[in-house]
């Protein structure tokens, strides 16, 4: 832990391990720590009345997290793409977003959202809260 100090200042490492296991970031965990698993996307169905959704996100992004959460809860059907693992779709959401790497970014046919809250969501697919 004294170390970590010197590669990031930030006053939350702590208390979010503390809290948590792990930081906001996902640079520090404690030593017991264990990602969380999360549910693979509902799998989609011919003639589904979903529209296609593709979730560019990242595994360490608590948005990420909370938006796979809220369409697998739903049974929503998406693609899900890591922004860290393809330079060029990192890229591209950097376009989308102006400059910035914005997790999550959701394309629902060509309508492009970017870190949409629970109830946004919702209001976009026609899902009750």
């Amino acid at each position: 832990m004294e170390d970590r100090k010197f590669i990031c200042p930030c006053y939350r490492h702590e208390e979010d391990i503390a809290e948590t296991g792990h930081c906001i970031c996902h640079l520090f965990v404690s030593d017991d720590y264990r990602p969380p698993k999360m549910e693979s996307p509902p799998i989609r169905e011919e003639g589904s009345p979903w529209p296609r959704i593709v979730v560019y996100g990242a595994y360490w992004c608590s948005d990420s997290m909370r938006t796979r959460r809220f369409l697998n809860r739903h049974g929503v059907p998406y693609t899900l793409v890591d922004v860290d693992e393809d330079p060029q779709v990192a890229q591209k959401v950097r376009e989308w977003n102006n400059g910035f790497l914005s997790t999550p970014t959701l394309d629902i046919e060509g309508h492009i959202v970017t870190e949409p809250s629970d109830e946004e969501l919702a209001k976009l697919l026609g899902i009750e809260a």
